[in-house]
């Protein structure tokens, strides 16, 4: 008799699983991220598994892979059916959120609520001195949403001030056609200020207006894992009359002999106007 309550209490409290399907954007260090934003933990020992077939698959987790995940009572992943193609509908990752490490919430981040308008921030701001971190190892991801008109062959990059704003300090990985992503480990704590771009800084992110867009802002939190989404909303070289496009020079010059590169061919380039001399007396 107290054998068998013993199990129906260990049955109860195991609980049921939870299965839900989703497209991966990362796994690492002990985490799997969604493309939703939501990151769990995975349990020791996952299983790996084909979503077709059940059975043992040469697949990895990766970035844009399809998986079934089943999550334990506790929350971690168990295992993960991975597949090339898109998966039907199984579950709801609502049913999971609570299970979420990092999650995709549109309400602002309670660790971050004390910095205000990290979007757009004020310059050389800092962290208040009432918060303290206690400098650990944090996973963030960052996600961006480029403009439809971003070519589909194009690489993009986070450029930061930790790294001088090289345009290409940072390359992200491709989602899909609009999204790109990275994971990167930071220190909690840690300050700094970035933007997107596409390889240069002619082809930087500029505000919905055309004009220059202040620098994007993040204070790592002390937490496990942070996901950062933000949507870039033009392409400083994809914008005409942008106040950030190089203007040609006039005149030619040795190190730019053709200012005007769009003119009909053939054409002689503009001479230097000529100094008018009246005629010298006889």
């Amino acid at each position: 008799m107290t054998i068998g309550l013993a199990f129906a209490v260990t049955l109860v409290a195991a609980g049921p699983s939870i299965v839900v399907t989703g497209q991966l954007l990362a796994y690492q260090d002990g985490f799997v991220f969604f493309t939703t934003g939501d990151g769990f933990r995975i349990a020791p020992g996952i299983v790996i598994h084909d979503a077709k077939t059940g059975g043992s698959t040469k697949l990895a987790p990766a970035p844009r892979l399809w998986a079934r995940a089943t999550f334990d009572a506790n929350g971690s992943v168990t295992e993960l059916d991975l597949s090339r193609a898109a998966l039907p509908p199984e579950g709801n990752f609502d049913d999971v959120t609570h299970f979420a490490v990092a999650a995709s919430s549109p309400a602002p981040n309670p660790d971050l609520l004390a910095y205000a308008n990290l979007a757009t921030p004020v310059p050389g701001g800092g962290a208040p001195t009432t918060v303290s971190y206690s400098g650990k190892p944090v996973l963030v991801t960052f996600i961006v949403q480029v403009p439809p008109t971003t070519p589909l062959t194009a690489s993009v990059y986070i450029s930061t001030d930790q790294s001088g704003w090289n345009a290409q300090a940072i390359p992200m990985d491709r989602v899909d056609a609009l999204h790109y992503s990275i994971t990167r480990r930071y220190p909690s704590g840690t300050i700094f200020n970035y933007l997107y771009d596409r390889g240069s800084l002619q082809s930087e992110e500029i505000a919905q207006n055309g004009l220059s867009r202040p620098p994007r802002k993040f204070v790592v939190p002390d937490a496990d894992v942070r996901t950062v989404s933000d949507t870039v909303s033009a392409w400083q070289d994809q914008v005409p009359g942008s106040i950030n496009q190089q203007q040609p020079q006039i005149m030619p010059t040795p190190y730019n002999p053709a200012p005007f590169p769009n003119l009909p061919p053939g054409l002689p380039p503009p001479e230097p106007p000529q100094s008018h001399k009246p005629p010298q007396a006889r």
